[in-house]
């Protein structure tokens, strides 16, 4: 359906610039400045139009070509970013297994620790 009033829209537009074209067909004396030139208004007014839309194509090109690049710089940046942030973290979940490992020794010499002490107290109280 979209298509469609595409193709009616490109049809309309046609006819007015045959229409237009066939109003606007007298002849146009054009000044380059070194040398003068007739042509039919509507050579005049399209080759006018046609030279706008190639001008506009190539500002166009040339900032769809810088975004892009821009774009990929910034691809490129975030991976850099993420491998970063994962190096971050893989050091950081080591450092606290670490702690956890060292804390968990240090609890369990003070489990022992207080095993002795409750043996050797135990042990002191029967003997007496």
């Amino acid at each position: 359906m979209k298509n469609q009033w595409r193709i009616v829209l490109g049809l309309v537009l046609a006819f007015i610039i045959v229409l237009f074209a066939v109003l606007n067909n007298q002849d146009v004396a054009i000044s380059f400045g070194f040398t003068k030139l007739n042509a039919p208004l509507i050579l005049v007014i399209m080759g006018s139009a046609f030279i706008g839309a190639v001008v506009i194509a190539l500002v166009a090109t040339s900032g769809y070509l810088k975004q892009k690049k821009t774009i990929k710089e910034l691809r490129n940046q975030a991976l850099t970013d993420d491998a970063i942030i994962e190096r971050r973290v893989a050091e950081k979940r080591a450092e606290l297994e670490r702690e956890y490992a060292n804390k968990a020794v240090e609890m369990q010499q003070a489990f022992d620790q207080n095993q002795v002490a409750i043996e050797e107290s135990a042990t002191q109280d029967t003997v007496e």
